[in-house]
């Protein structure tokens, strides 16, 4: 299929995709009614856990009427992701094939796979959802890679519009760095900055030294946020990046090289009231799991600042929006 349409990060949907979807998904949440049946069948297969991923693709899939089936790997074969390997291992299963016969399956195919131990240079290019894309002959989402997390960053952007309206243009936004005792992945930091900026927001970055996010992604999200009246700056002081903002997204990554735990040092990283006292009445984001009083504060998690359980509960009605919008643009639903 020559116009087949893979969604992997923020950038593989144009402005007008994404306005489609967040229409699609504000109408399906609206109504909420009794599906209507379809043909569509959609797969998932699961590398790696998932709570909120894996509840809210399923029922996303429900809601508009399809099938969805879960794989997760003591459902499968061990699986080869390299089409030359010589297979005389443990793998029992290529890629080449195991793509292939799901995408024979299914009309769309979610996949789920973190980064692995390896090079970010390596890591980056997405091996495992790039391959399965290449292989699949069906449109694959992202449901959290290396790289990107863009079901995420669709539910944050429509949680966004809910509280601040549909003209997001120079909403003053900070990604705010948290202490966690494990280095975590960089896909939704990474999402959530392009994603804002792809809406034009005014967005600052907050977090130590040492632990910078890929700077092609930066780069290309200021370029974006530019391009829409928006800007991006990054700092090392988060009293700075905090006062007067709006919106506080809260979100714990480790180094783009390497896993080693973050320094104890750092745990005054912690966001809590004190923290936030010199926003804008900021409220608070964070896709969640979240540890308390380590990530964020009880005090902020139980009170009016927090919409973190908005963006979860919004992940069903973005997702619902997008396998609606990929299923109506390759015909498989009217």
């Amino acid at each position: 299929m020559a116009d087949l349409q893979h969604v992997l990060g923020p950038a593989d949907l144009s402005d007008a995709d994404r306005a489609a979807i967040l229409e699609l998904a504000r109408s399906i949440k609206a109504t909420d009614g009794v599906p209507v049946p379809s043909r569509l069948r959609v797969g998932a297969l699961y590398f790696d856990p998932s709570l909120r991923t894996r509840a809210s693709f399923e029922q996303a899939v429900r809601v508009i009427g399809g099938a969805a089936q879960t794989l997760n790997p003591a459902d499968t074969w061990n699986i080869e992701l390299d089409p030359q390997a010589v297979m005389d291992g443990t793998s029992v299963e290529n890629i080449v094939e195991a793509a292939g016969v799901l995408g024979r399956f299914f009309h769309l195919i979610g996949v789920r796979s973190f980064r692995r131990p390896g090079p970010w240079a390596v890591e980056r290019t997405e091996p495992v959802l790039s391959r399965i894309a290449e292989h699949a002959g069906v449109p694959v989402i992202s449901l959290e890679g290396a790289t990107h997390h863009p079901c995420q960053g669709l539910a944050d952007l429509l949680t966004l519009h809910e509280h601040f309206g549909d003209d997001l243009r120079g909403l003053p936004v900070t990604l705010c760095w948290s202490w966690h005792p494990r280095a975590l992945p960089t896909a939704v930091p990474h999402t959530f900055l392009l994603q804002a900026a792809l809406a034009g927001c005014d967005v600052a970055v907050a977090h130590p030294e040492g632990l910078d996010l890929d700077p092609e992604i930066v780069a290309q999200a200021r370029t974006a946020a530019e391009a829409r009246g928006g800007r991006v700056q990054v700092t090392h002081d988060r009293a700075a990046a905090l006062a007067g903002r709006r919106v506080v997204y809260v979100k714990s990554w480790g180094p783009l090289e390497g896993g080693a735990p973050t320094p104890t040092s750092l745990r005054h990283w912690l966001v809590d009231e004190a923290a936030l006292a010199a926003t804008d009445a900021a409220k608070v984001m964070h896709c969640l799991p979240v540890r308390r009083n380590v990530v964020i504060a009880s005090e902020v998690l139980d009170g009016p600042r927090s919409i973190v359980l908005d963006q979860a509960g919004n992940r069903l009605w973005a997702q619902a929006g997008l396998v609606s919008h990929l299923a109506r643009r390759h015909g498989v639903i009217a």
